[in-house]
């Protein structure tokens, strides 16, 4: 469905036009920025930010890097909502990808809006001949048509849809108005010959191919496909003219991979392996990664007994053909064959190996490779061939059409596409700079994620992007790029510390007082370090390092209410709660708004079952620090524990919302859903914290209770025996 008319320098116009527009949107957006009217300088880099994300995705497609061309049109249409050009590209990008509905959908919004657009209905019109929509592709055709009368693309397109709908004689005025318009031409007929030929009209495609070469005996591909649509038409009773149709090709264009792999074909056919060897390879260096040459080479090799070659052919067959998808004959076949050239060298235990894969893939392999070729020669119908054997066609019905760019065009590809990659990575960053000023640090982590994901190399923007999420208190999602960070400047210390505090924010002491002993270092002088240190070197139970630290802190600051909290901590974990008690209420003596004094007070308290004395004190943390996630944690757990449940729900449902990976909340609000007979609720949050955390027996124990009431059984005694199996395993390490 690939154009023959549009070139590819049509695509890369925009690397051809002035970057004016780019460099005048960023001079008035710093003017902006200058003046401090920091929405004007951001609506600038926006513009920016629309444009190049739309020339960046026109470079990918001439590319026919549709995966990177759509995101980078995904992102061009939010920006420029209004903009049809750029769904018209989207949509092209999609059909690329054979995602034929989205193209749809990016095409619809584009007519809705201009019903005179001429490349909607084109695209339109392919989508719907692709997903088999014959009618409504016509009908979009004929209106592209209409608005476009010269449109010979359109017209082609047009006329292939006629053919497939089994309509001979509108196609044919269609291609002779073309001819009228455009003259005889060889590449005329051949396009027109190919479309006959794809559609089973096979003995009009042998006319067109033969009018081409009548014409220009050296045009390239003509004898190619003349001897091909012999095969298909009459089988091996045309194997005789195929074969110099091959030659012929070959004599003038000696590289050509299909003349090269067909004509090859043949002789393998014909068990000549001697001539046919050299033309499969030639065809193997031609296209390197395609697993067709590999395979016939195989077999030739080891028709002529020459295994170990046999198996080296055969192993790239493989490689290149990983899954079914491409031939599922020729990848069971393939193991097979390569597993008898194994057995022959004496390599009996990987022949046997490849001999277990090829009878998983249930095939039968020499007889099924005679069925084939017997199949390939014989079938008067292409569509009956195509549905027997795709993958004999699928390679070329590809590869014909991808001419590849010359090394100049490829070049000017890739300079335009690290170009605007870093114009939109630059836009991003501005942007997140701008909404850092404004203290909307998430906004801005955001912006920053999309620079680094565009230019990873651009100067500060991992520190930036991690910066960011420690401000919008996302300290698991700033833990990778302060480490991206850290790794390119390892003195940065900066950077070290916000690491060293995501760490100790997401429970990962051990790396937290790494990162944070090599900041003291550094920073002597900063008491909230050594709080951070100490908790950390506690929790890891490391009691002596710890005591080391406090010191350091009572030597430089003297008492504090810090200093009583972090002494009530260790008193904590060491199990001395009445010195924790001490101590806490000497740093709130100091402080009443000292911040942890009444949540630590609260897990004293907790851990001695006073369940009243301990929700009084996270209330109270609550009060002093309203987005402390523990303390409305540990809350709530009091309340459920209490039967203060509405409330102890309502809290718990706060929590996961903020806080989606917190496993124990969702753990603790299945629990109590489950007991308030809310069994779809309860499973909900019972599934995802057994997700979180999949070892731990109690929520499986918990999740099975909740799929038997709900009349799961199944599942319900699947996940009482997954908790029974992990309760045995703990007990088992326990007692080693």
């Amino acid at each position: 469905m690939s154009s023959s008319f549009v070139g590819l320098l049509l695509l890369i116009l925009p690397l051809q036009s002035p970057r004016d527009t780019i460099r005048q949107h960023y001079e008035t957006a710093e003017a902006q920025r200058r003046a401090g009217n920091p929405a004007a300088a951001e609506i600038e880099y926006t513009a920016i930010l629309a444009e190049a994300y739309g020339k960046l995705g026109r470079v990918y497609s001439a590319q026919k890097d549709f995966k990177n061309a759509i995101t980078a049109l995904e992102a061009a249409a939010a920006y420029s909502p209004d903009d049809d050009g750029i769904l018209v590209d989207l949509a092209i990008a999609y059909f690329n990808s054979e995602q034929f509905d989205k193209a749809l959908v990016a095409l619809t919004k584009a007519l809705a809006r201009n019903p005179q657009n001429t490349g909607a209905h084109h695209m339109a019109g392919k989508s719907y001949f692709m997903l088999g929509e014959l009618r409504k592709s016509a009908e979009e055709l004929q209106a592209a048509l209409k608005l476009t009368p010269n449109d010979y693309d359109v017209s082609y397109t047009l006329g292939l849809v006629y053919l497939k709908q089994r309509q001979f004689d509108p196609a044919k005025r269609v291609y002779d108005r073309m001819l009228a318009k455009l003259g005889d031409r060889p590449e005329l007929r051949v396009l027109f010959g190919r479309a006959y030929r794809e559609t089973g009209f096979l003995a009009e495609a042998i006319e067109e191919f033969k009018r081409a070469a009548a014409i220009d005996g050296h045009f390239p591909r003509v004898h190619y496909y003349l001897g091909l649509t012999f095969l298909l038409k009459d089988g091996v009773s045309k194997l005789d003219d195929a074969e110099q149709e091959f030659k012929v090709e070959l004599a003038s264009h000696p590289d050509e991979f299909f003349a090269n792999y067909y004509l090859g074909i043949i002789y393998a056919i014909q068990r000549k392996w001697e001539p046919a060897i050299p033309l499969l390879e030639k065809a193997s260096q031609s296209q390197p990664k395609n697993p067709d040459p590999y395979f016939y080479l195989g077999e030739g090799y080891q028709a002529l007994g020459k295994h170990e070659k046999a198996i080296e052919v055969l192993r790239k067959a493989i490689l290149f053909n990983p899954s079914l998808d491409h031939n599922e004959y020729q990848v069971s076949s393939a193991h097979y064959r390569l597993a008898q050239s194994l057995l022959r060298t004496g390599q009996t235990e990987e022949g046997q190996k490849e001999l277990q894969v090829a009878l998983d893939l249930k095939m039968q392999g020499h007889k099924r490779d005679e069925e084939k070729t017997t199949t390939f020669l014989n079938s008067a119908n292409l569509h009956e061939q195509n549905g027997k054997f795709p993958e004999i066609l699928s390679v070329e019905g590809t590869v014909a059409e991808s001419n590849p760019v010359d090394d100049k065009t490829a070049i000017d590809l890739k300079n335009g596409a690290a170009y605007y990659a870093k114009v939109v990575a630059s836009a991003h960053n501005n942007v997140g700079l701008l909404r850092a000023e404004r203290q909307d640090f998430r906004a801005a982590a955001e912006q920053f994620a999309q620079a680094a994901g565009w230019d990873p190399q651009l100067p500060d923007i991992s520190f930036n992007w991690g910066l960011a999420c420690y401000k919008a208190e996302l300290y698991k999602q700033a833990i990778p790029p302060l480490e991206s960070e850290l790794k390119a400047n390892p003195n940065n210390v900066s950077a070290k510390q916000l690491l060293g505090m995501s760490y100790f924010m997401t429970d990962g002491f051990s790396r937290a007082s790494e990162l944070l002993s090599e900041v003291i270092s550094v920073k002597p002088n900063d008491a909230t370090l050594y709080y951070t240190l100490a908790v950390s070197l506690i929790k890891e139970a490391r009691h002596d390092a710890a005591n080391r630290v406090i010191q350091q802190m009572v030597a430089m600051s003297g008492s504090s209410p810090q200093l009583h909290i972090l002494l009530g901590q260790a008193y904590y974990e060491q199990g001395d709660t009445t010195k924790s008690l001490e101590e806490l209420a000497a740093a709130l003596a100091l402080d009443a708004r000292t911040r942890l004094a009444h949540y630590y007070t609260g897990l004293v308290y907790l851990k001695a079952g006073k369940f009243e004395s301990a929700g009084q004190e996270f209330e109270s943390e609550l009060t002093i620090n309203p987005s402390d996630i523990q303390a409305k944690y540990h809350l709530a757990f009091v309340l459920l524990a209490s039967q203060k449940t509405e409330r102890g729900i309502k809290l718990m449902r706060e929590i996961v919302q903020l806080k989606p990976d917190y496993a124990e909340a969702h753990y603790e609000l299945g629990k109590a859903l489950l007991q308030q007979g809310d069994v779809k609720g309860a499973i909900q949050s019972l599934e995802v914290a057994a997700k979180l955390k999949p070892g731990e027996s109690y929520v499986h124990y918990q999740l099975g209770r909740a799929y038997l009431q709900a009349g799961r059984k199944a599942e319900g005694e699947s996940h009482i025996e997954i908790s029974k199996q992990l309760k045995d395993k703990a007990r088992g390490q326990t007692s080693q």
